[in-house]
């Protein structure tokens, strides 16, 4: 099953490697993001000087996507921090993104077995969602 996500995986990596600033803006993680349609986005978070300020590479890597499909809905998604590409979970209000785009979506988060992640369903890791009514 996480042959599947190989590819995601390298995406969010190949792009903290590339990328990863820890001056200036604080650029430290990487998302990579795969639609239902099977398009890949990936994006950096936005850091300032001002953690509380900052913006949420998964949040960007969403709004990349909906602006190729409004109508889109995640399949899965990952985000990695350092250079070393270490596989992180989304924070509270990431996850709250993840299921409103994409309510069956697997989230990789990160395990101590040799491969590094598993697949979670989004609405595992945040069970008592807020609802619409």
């Amino acid at each position: 099953m996480k042959q599947q996500y190989k590819a995601l995986v390298k995406v969010a990596r190949d792009l903290i490697k590339k990328r990863y600033c820890e001056k200036g803006h604080h650029t430290v993680v990487a998302c990579a993001l795969e639609t239902k349609s099977g398009k890949v986005y990936s994006a950096l978070n936005v850091g300032t000087y001002q953690p509380s300020i900052a913006t949420c590479a998964e949040i960007i890597a969403i709004g990349m996507a909906l602006k190729d499909d409004p109508k889109m809905t995640i399949k899965a998604i990952v985000s990695v921090r350092d250079k070393e590409g270490y596989i992180v979970s989304s924070c509270g209000r990431c996850r709250e993104y993840i299921s409103d785009y994409g309510p069956k979506a697997v989230m990789l988060v990160p395990t101590d077995d040799a491969d590094g992640y598993e697949p979670v369903p989004i609405n595992d890791l945040l069970p008592y969602k807020y609802s619409k009514r």
